[in-house]
């Protein structure tokens, strides 16, 4: 899995553990999935040795005439080229215009990127080397009250140590130097690289300091006893975290992208997984995490469109049940499937999902998830079981490549990137149009609209820019 594991070579076992079940990526298998995972991974070890093979055969190909592994790692070049050709030619929804070498890409990342490949890959796709600007990330870390030469922290301090610093009165001074630290190095970077917008920091070092406080919160709560994440993993997260936070002060810090971090940091470095997440907030997934979440909201009005087209009787019993469809689809969307679908799958989902870099495959795996288990929503509704069937459809599908499949290659491969984006803009305005007009009653069924979904349940801080979206003022307890 890269760094992280080396690092966690030493990590001590707790006494008094229970045995449990973790799958290959470390995370635990939940007890009444551990049949299902076992029955399942033969196939999942036959499918990476075959597409480790078919990736390393496509990138000899491709290799400008070079066969030989540098270092017993196959160079990824052929990836650039092909990315670079794409991003010059415009993406669409037109096939006819990909070359040959990008419609074989396409169909490998379809079936999954090897695990050894995948992290050095997922950069690629998130376009990491162009987002990168050299010493910025650096600069956020001093500014945030993290320092050492190897990213460890000065300002390793618990909750507790926040505590005591703000009862000595010294950690508001801390945070105010720290955040005057900040204008200094955006001042330089304007100065050093014009091409690159600099993020409009607000100084608000009091919405900063709940900022750190709700990360330290939420660190032990995400992904919990994974052996990566306690420790050295741990700090590594909240760095970041907190990084991202100065870096995009919009956004700031929103529960759920700490899971984005995590993953991230499971496959990659701290720098690159700290770029990797701008680009999912900020390109992939714009305005999900901003003051009202209304991204978000729109999408589940879009994806209730398209299962009413495709699954009329799946509408029907939802109405029936009194069920909102966001209620269970929507923080799959903001989780982008992460602790919904098993691991194996969710990896699945986000090779597609960074590789296109768009919101498509979401859309389509809803779908295709929907289409595998309609006979059962439909039944479950009929017994008054309906919202304990959905939110359990997710988390049993052991087989991605069936899912995939479905999702992107047969029944919902026709949904179309300009289908939804139409789709969005008529949905958005009826979201909104009420609202704009200055009535209450807009105002009050946006309101509701978001609040359907549990993405609006996800505790955020601050205020839009301030360091949090702000959707539930103070974040959570």
């Amino acid at each position: 899995m890269e760094a992280l594991y080396r690092r966690a070579s030493g990590a001590k076992k707790r006494p008094n553990q229970e045995p449990v079940t973790r799958d290959a990526y470390g995370f635990v298998v939940k007890p009444e999935h551990v049949e299902a995972y076992r029955r399942n991974a033969p196939m999942y070890v036959d499918e990476e040795a075959e597409r480790a093979t078919r990736w390393d055969a496509f990138l000899a190909q491709n290799d400008n005439g070079n066969d030989d592994a540098k270092d017993g790692a196959r160079t990824l070049d052929a990836l650039v080229r092909i990315l670079d050709a794409r991003a010059a030619r415009g993406s669409g929804d037109d096939a006819s215009e990909e070359s040959d070498e990008e419609r074989e890409l396409r169909s490998l990342v379809a079936g999954g990127v090897p695990m050894a490949l995948r992290g050095r890959c997922w950069q690629i796709f998130a376009r990491v080397k162009e987002r990168r600007r050299d010493g910025w990330f650096r600069k956020l870390l001093i500014a945030a009250g993290e320092t050492g030469e190897t990213g460890e922290t000065a300002a390793t301090e618990t909750t507790e140590d926040l505590s005591k610093d703000e009862e000595n009165g010294d950690e508001e001074d801390a945070v105010e130097r720290a955040l005057a630290s900040l204008v200094d190095a955006t001042c330089a970077a304007v100065q050093d690289d014009e091409r690159t917008a600099v993020p409009d920091v607000s100084l608000d070092r009091h919405a900063f300091r709940r900022v750190c406080k709700q990360i330290d919160k939420d660190l032990p709560r995400t992904f919990p006893g994974h052996p990566l994440l306690d420790g050295i993993g741990r700090d590594a997260l909240r760095r970041v975290l907190r990084a991202y936070a100065l870096h995009n002060p919009a956004v700031g810090y929103c529960q759920g992208t700490n899971f984005l971090a995590a993953l991230l940091l499971l496959l990659m470095e701290e720098e690159p997984a700290f770029w990797c997440l701008g680009a999912l907030v900020e390109d992939i997934l714009p305005g999900y995490y901003g003051n009202t979440m209304l991204a978000s909201a729109v999408d589940q009005a879009v994806l209730r469109t398209l299962v009413d087209r495709r699954f009329p009787r799946v509408g029907a019993a939802l109405d029936d049940a009194g069920a909102p469809l966001a209620a269970f689809t929507g923080s799959w969307f903001l989780t982008l499937y992460v602790n919904h679908l098993p691991w194996e799958v969710a990896l699945r989902v986000w090779d597609v999902l960074l590789f296109e870099r768009t919101r498509r495959v979401l859309f389509q795996t809803a779908l295709a998830l929907i289409d595998v288990n309609a006979k059962r929503v439909v039944e479950a509704g009929r017994s008054d079981r309906l919202m304990e069937c959905a939110v359990s459809i997710a988390p049993s599908q052991f087989d991605g490549s069936e899912l995939l499949v479905v999702a992107t290659c047969g029944a919902h491969a026709d949904v179309s990137w300009s289908e939804i984006m139409s789709l969005y803009a008529a949905k958005h305005a009826e979201l909104t149009t009420a609202g704009v007009d200055g009535t209450a009653n807009g105002r009050n069924n946006l309101g509701a609209s978001v609040s359907a979904s549990p993405t609006s349940q996800l505790a955020t801080v601050g205020g839009s820019g301030s360091f949090g979206c702000g959707a539930n003022g103070g974040g959570a307890g």
